[in-house]
């Protein structure tokens, strides 16, 4: 049973309550106050938050007490030649003390970004959103360390990914097809990964190599191109593609739009992939493979955004007909997917693309929209975004000669008859008949050895 001065306590209570949490606020507020008098509070957002991480981890002392965090990272490891797992320490949850001789600085996280460990830990996969800097007030300058701390991310990234070759390969795609969380596709950006690209990943601590040993292999003195067997055409377009990558300066000065755009047609198989890729490997260019079918436009936009970032540089759309027949997306279906007019605005529209190499391939021209570009007595139907329309056909003799000189140097007395028993092979059927005969004949298999000089 209540007593009847059950209210008053109850009232009075609530009455105590409410003064102890006004006065608990009122002491949190004068404490912040007081404390940023004393503290310096610093937040770094973007690739701000990977520059500062590179330099503290690189000219600081980090301390050992402390949780740790790890994390693997998919790389190309050159002295293994392969892609392997390499683990890294990155800066765990709960944040971390850095040292600069004995003037401290506390770096936190201030979130990630909503990609989980379960979706693939590579690249922009896993990026940092923002930094927190705490330290006391006059021990740093914080325009003087973010300065500091830029312009010594931009010289790692140019002496770790830059001073070996700009050239590699990124696969972009979308998330067409794909069910997320909460039954919505169009939270799921889309995404681009490639085991040589270090640039994401600078801001963490390698366990066992060096960035020197990660990534891109450093170029031999070899042309890519030598390797393929091209007729005059082709070698014009050789030709164009080094005077365009020289002739920047000759361009912006002329107000002319610096790209240039390429349909490659042709059976499978008969070279428009591997040509693509050693011109952009001898032009040292970063190529960006965009996967059609995955994209839905505003993931199209944003990663077009993105690799003009990144130029001069490829754009490749490999077997657009498998894609769009005309101006309809046969890949999408019902899902509805990317559109044909998006795909235009990207190649040619409002956002200038100076620095851009356009590469489409297809095996079927007669799907080609003329609105992208076709050729025309000679010409293409769209300069500007499609400038130059070539076929690719079948090696002739002088190819499957150039080929077979390549592949099998030691072995000239059996080119001829090489030549002859490849007669009507596609490019990539040619090469195969080479490999497998300088592989019999590494192997002593004569059996095989006949086989690759039989029509």
């Amino acid at each position: 049973m209540f007593s009847e001065h059950s209210p008053w306590l109850f009232a009075s209570g609530a009455a105590i309550g409410s003064l102890l949490a006004a006065f608990w606020s009122h002491l949190r507020s004068a404490y912040q106050v007081m404390a940023s008098r004393v503290l310096m509070s610093v937040t770094l957002d973007g690739y701000q938050s990977e520059a500062m991480l590179c330099y503290l981890r690189s000219q600081m002392n980090a301390s050992s007490w402390g949780p740790r965090a790890y994390v693997g990272w998919m790389l190309y490891v050159q002295p293994k030649r392969r892609v392997q797992v390499v683990s890294m320490e990155i800066t765990p949850p709960a944040g971390r003390i850095y040292w600069r001789g004995w003037r401290p600085l506390w770096a936190t996280n201030g979130g990630r970004s909503g990609v989980s460990l379960e979706d693939g830990v590579n690249a922009s996969d896993y990026d940092q959103k923002s930094l927190c800097l705490t330290f006391l007030r006059g021990m740093f300058n914080p325009d003087k360390l973010v300065i500091e701390a830029t312009e010594f991310f931009n010289r790692q990234v140019h002496e770790n990914c830059e001073a070996a070759g700009r050239h590699y390969v990124k696969h972009v795609f979308g998330s067409a097809g794909k069910m997320r969380f909460g039954g919505s596709q169009q939270n799921h950006r889309a995404r681009s990964g490639s085991h040589n690209d270090l640039r994401s990943c600078l801001q963490y601590r390698p366990l066992r190599w060096e960035f020197s040993e990660l990534g891109t292999p450093r170029r031999s003195g070899h042309q890519a191109i030598d390797r393929l067997a091209l007729d005059d055409e082709k070698r014009e377009l050789v030709t164009e593609a080094e005077r365009w990558l020289a002739s920047e300066d000759w361009h912006r000065d002329r107000g002319l739009p610096w790209r240039r755009g390429w349909l490659l047609h042709g059976e499978p198989g008969t070279g428009k992939t591997a040509f693509a890729r050693a011109v952009a490997e001898d032009l040292d260019l970063p190529v960006f493979s965009f996967d059609l079918a995955s994209l839905y436009n505003d993931e199209l936009q944003s990663e077009w955004s993105h690799m003009l970032t990144e130029v001069p540089c490829m754009a490749l759309l490999e077997d657009i007909d498998a894609v769009f027949h005309g101006r309809e997306n046969v890949a999408a279906g019902e899902k509805g997917g990317l559109t044909f007019d998006c795909l235009l605005n990207c190649l040619d529209g409002v956002q200038r693309a100076d620095g851009l190499l356009l590469v489409i391939t297809t095996n079927h021209l007669d799907r080609i929209d003329p609105a992208l570009g076709i050729p025309l007595e000679g010409r293409s139907t769209r300069p500007g975004r499609v400038d130059r329309v070539v076929e690719f056909r079948p090696l002739d003799r002088a190819g499957r000669q150039h080929l077979a000189s390549c592949v099998l140097p030691d072995q000239p007395e059996l080119w001829d008859t090489l030549v002859e028993a490849g007669h009507g092979d596609t490019g990539a059927q040619f090469q195969d008949r080479c490999s497998q005969l300088a592989l019999a004949i590494e192997f002593g298999d004569s059996e095989q050895l006949a086989s690759c000089l039989m029509e």
